[in-house]
């Protein structure tokens, strides 16, 4: 029962991660855990990590941060959509 009360909990977190990426197209680490303050680092990065590997979101460094953006924000060096 704690696992699936877990699993729903953190469905939850990236649905509501998902859509502060995808309303702002781009948005610092700082911001999103300002934004949800009731949830870890770790579980926010977990959930980032989890986002990248559908391809919905991609996480890069910042010096002090590290910026998401939602995924179809990003265009290849050759200019055409990814």
């Amino acid at each position: 029962m704690a696992s699936h009360m877990i699993s729903v909990r953190m469905r939850e977190i990236e649905h509501a991660v998902y859509q502060l990426v995808a309303q702002h197209r781009r948005v610092t680490f700082t911001l999103l855990s300002s934004a949800l303050p009731q949830c870890r680092w770790q579980t926010l990065f977990q959930v980032l990590h989890d986002l990248q590997e559908k391809g919905l979101v991609v996480l890069a460094p910042l010096p002090w941060d590290y910026e998401i953006r939602a995924a179809d924000a990003i265009v290849r060096i050759d200019g055409s959509p990814r």
